[in-house]
């Protein structure tokens, strides 16, 4: 399968920073526009709708369709029912509610749109990203990309997540507004519009400090009953200090005398909720109409899901972040291991190829020698890329048995003087009666081939390496230690991220993947690992796992 389109240039958060202004001070359907064109933008999808659920979720609405090719807008509402769609709309409830589907037409739960949809449209690929409000499903933004299978990269998810919580955003911000507005529209209706908002409304009377009225919503928002919420004012259903620092009596206070004064403040603030957790939530006040009011209305939103989105998009970034690090020390580390064999490799058979009659025997082996282990450096470097993307990935198994440890220590020592050309030689010490061990002897070749193998290459020639075997109660104790070149300090807390290789190591061959990959297989066994290291003087990396 493959994908016409290129994923996210740019971080997502800075694709939508021109929104960050435009939210709230733009009607919802501009916003929505604006999102549904830069998705189909972005992600190169020909087709970008959004979808509101209806009665309960048993159906869905189409509010809005944007057609790449074209660049135009579809209003035509188009609803699709639950009873006509049980796969698909079975699919929006579990889980996530995401949707990601990279062979639309093979897809058992868009089964129902094959024929009468996918087929007249050529729909090939769908990716529908769910839009929550207070924890609810909402809506969905439907990607529907028109050409060959597509395989939706974990780049492009993320983005489609990221455009549905800025939509949810753009949502309960309109909603918000919304309930502002009507507040204020008339005078005469107030009291009806508090008593019936889905807002939390309340009535702070100035002269008492307490509350004088609450709609139902407050009531729910608070978790009291109304007897309860009117015996207190806003600072006893307050944790005694906001996260300002500020006291919460001392805040209320002076919020409420702006709206007094003819302000109509709008801040962040915290509430307890009747069973005792913290509600964090946006506040507007404005005072009851009349001249001679001492009366303020607060309408509260709840920003609990607000705060989630927030965090989970703080969290989407890092990730980001996180991946684009990785994937510049990957190209960095991959072009170097990759570039010098090949420029071995090239060179030995332009030799072999230009002089190979001229070349004395010896010489034509020694070529051929560098031919093999340039090879075959780039061959373990792609099974261990290999090795770690089946251990992320969940694949790489574990299936351990009864094992002469003893034994295959032996064979790990040998393998392992074979692998370096004997550079230094291996003391293998081996304590205790280990034949209780269960062990998956795959996962311990991949685990010590790599520390012997480190433990070699950053020595010097002839320094000895201790491997040690022994038990310690109901766990095996394994001790590989070198006199090596050490671990600076800065770089030991980054040991084991991929990729990243200490800065003292020089023209050291090597990939970042060793130590990860080693720490893989020795979580698989239920086991840890640590490390003691000074530059200069060596590393000793202990290795604990259960006997069996």
């Amino acid at each position: 399968m493959s994908s016409d389109s290129s994923s996210p240039q740019r971080p997502a958060s800075e694709q939508f920073d021109f929104l960050i202004e435009r939210i709230g001070a733009l009607p919802l359907d501009e916003i929505l526009r604006d999102l549904l064109r830069q998705s189909a933008t972005t992600l190169g999808v020909e087709r970008v709708g959004y979808w509101s659920m209806e009665g309960g979720a048993r159906s869905i609405r189409r509010d809005l369709q944007y057609y790449l090719s074209t660049g135009s807008f579809d209003e035509t509402p188009l609803r699709l029912e639950s009873k006509t769609y049980p796969a698909y709309f079975g699919a929006l409830n579990e889980g996530s509610n995401l949707v990601v589907s990279h062979d639309s037409m093979a897809d058992p739960r868009l089964a129902e749109f094959r024929s009468a949809y996918f087929t007249p449209l050529g729909i090939a690929s769908m990716l529908d990203a769910p839009v929550h409000r207070h924890g609810q499903l909402f809506g969905v933004v439907c990607h529907e990309h028109v050409g060959s299978v597509r395989e939706w990269t974990a780049a492009e998810v993320d983005f489609a997540r990221y455009v549905a919580q800025w939509i949810a955003l753009a949502v309960e911000i309109d909603g918000r507004q919304r309930a502002e507005i009507a507040l204020r529209e008339s005078e005469a209706r107030y009291r009806t519009v508090i008593e019936h908002s889905p807002t939390p409304t309340v009535v702070v009377d100035m002269g008492t400090g307490l509350f004088v009225e609450a709609n139902e919503s407050a009531l729910r928002f608070y978790g009291v009953d109304r007897t309860s919420l009117l015996s207190g004012g806003p600072a006893d259903f307050s944790p005694e200090h906001q996260p300002d620092g500020r006291p919460s009596a001392e805040s209320a206070k002076e919020k409420i005398a702006m709206a007094l004064s003819g302000e109509e403040p709008r801040f962040d603030w915290t509430h307890v909720h009747g069973d005792g957790h913290l509600i964090p939530c946006s506040v507007h006040l404005a005072r009851m109409p009349g001249k001679r009011s001492e009366r303020v209305v607060a309408t509260v939103i709840d920003r609990t899901e607000q705060t989630r989105t927030e965090e989970s998009m703080r969290r989407a970034l890092e990730q980001e972040r996180e991946l684009g690090e990785l994937r510049s020390r990957f190209t960095s580390i991959v072009s170097h291991e990759f570039r010098t064999p090949l420029g071995v490799i090239m060179s030995a058979v332009e030799l072999l190829r230009n002089y190979f009659d001229r070349l004395d025997e010896e010489r034509r082996s020694e070529l051929f020698e560098d031919i093999h282990q340039a090879t075959r450096r780039m061959g373990d470097l792609m099974e261990q890329v290999l090795v770690l993307g089946r251990a992320d990935a969940g694949k790489l198994g574990f299936s351990p048995v009864p094992t002469d440890l003893a034994a295959l220590c032996r064979k790990l020592k040998d393998e392992a003087l074979s692998a370096s050309g004997s550079k230094c030689p291996v003391t293998l010490s081996i304590e205790d009666d280990l034949s209780e061990a269960e062990v998956d002897e795959p996962l311990l070749r991949h685990i010590f081939s790599n520390l012997l193998s480190n433990a070699a290459k950053y020595s010097a020639p002839g320094s000895p390496v201790e491997f040690e075997v022994k038990r310690e109660g109901p766990e095996l104790f394994f001790r590989v230690a070198d006199r090596g070149i050490g671990i600076p300090k800065k770089d030991q807390a980054r040991l084991f991220e991929a990729f990243h290789r200490a800065t003292n190591v020089g023209e050291i061959p090597g990939s970042g993947l060793g130590l990860l990959i080693a720490k893989r297989c020795i979580e698989l066994h239920g086991g840890s690992i640590d490390f003691v290291s000074a530059e200069g003087e060596g590393t000793s990396v202990n290795v604990r796992l259960p006997l069996c």
